[in-house]
This record gives C-alpha cells, sequence and structure tokens, in this order.
C-alpha cells in the first residue's frame, strides 16, 4: 500500500469517527485534501478508491450538498475536478470556537454553583469543590479560541487574496 493510500485511510477512519462520515464519503473527503487545487476528476476517483461509479455519484452528491466539496472545470475539458470548499476549514474553525464559547459557559456556570456551595460550607471542610480545574480549563479554552481565531483571520485574509 503506497503512503498516499495509507493516508487516505488514516483520513478516512479520523472523518468517520470526527464528522460521522460514511466511509466511502469520508475517504472522497480524505482524497481531494491529498490533491489540493487541481481537484480530481470523478473517473480518477472511482479508480483511486476501488468503488462503483454509481456509490462515488451519490456521495459526491452528499458532501456537496453539505457543502463541503465543490467542482470546476477546465478549459476545453468536459470533465469536472472536484476540490474541497475553499473555506471548508474556515467553517470548521468558527464552528470550532462556538462550541467552546458554550462549553466555556457551561464551565463557568459550573464553577459559580460550586463557589456557593463551598460559601455554605465550614472553611476546610473535605465537602469543598476544587476549583482549580475549571479555572485552568477555562483558560485553555480562552487561549486556543484566541489561537484559533488567528489562524482564521489569517486563512481568510490569504483566501481574499487568492
Amino acid at each position: 500500500m503506497t503512503k498516499r493510500k495509507k493516508l487516505i485511510e488514516k483520513l478516512g477512519v479520523y472523518f468517520e469517527n470526527k464528522e460521522h462520515l460514511a466511509p466511502l464519503a469520508a475517504r472522497i473527503l480524505s482524497t481531494l485534501i491529498l490533491t489540493g487545487k487541481q481537484g480530481i476528476t470523478f473517473d480518477a476517483l472511482v479508480l483511486e478508491l476501488s468503488a462503483s461509479k454509481s456509490t462515488i455519484s451519490s456521495h459526491l452528491t452528499t458532501l456537496q450538498a453539505a457543502n463541503r466539496i465543490t467542482y470546476h472545470t477546465k478549459s476545453g475539458d468536459r470533465k469536472k475536478y472536484f476540490t474541497l470548499v475553499p473555506d471548508a476549514m474556515i467553517q470548521s474553525m468558527a464552528e470550532m470556537v462556538k462550541n467552546w464559547k458554550c462549553e466555556r459557559e457551561l464551565h463557568v456556570e459550573i464553577m459559580d454553583y460550586k463557589k456557593e456551595i463551598n460559601e455554605t460550607l465550614p472553611k476546610n471542610s473535605e465537602q469543598h469543590f476544587d476549583l482549580e480545574f475549571h479555572t485552568e480549563y477555562l483558560e485553555f479554552l480562552d487561549q486556543a479560541s484566541l489561537s484559533i481565531e488567528k489562524l482564521k483571520k489569517r486563512l481568510t485574509e490569504k483566501n481574499k487574496n487568492d
């Protein structure tokens, strides 16, 4: 098995789990990631992934409907060249930050609740909640969100210039 095929398989398993994609849809997405901006034709996908035309076609339709992939044509060539949607990574980052914000709000509420309970307990009670984890986790979420936002901004600017 070639290095490319191994990586397609590894990425495919990752997308199956993370994105809850069907195995072949995950392999198509993985192939497009490794193909780059030039794209890959329908026939080349059928060959590379050793799948039937109808199965490849239905997964391409599903991925297009989900705004994960797109295609372009080349002058004088009737073939479609499939690629990732250019801002798919940016959309994914925005979703990640949105989820982290929700998680942060929950941790703040939990921490506030635990603080209230701690105030009702005797000073050195063994029943006191340890708030260190929440404090450190909130700091992590803040730093991670800031880092992703910076990267997202750079990618957005780069996409505008391309």
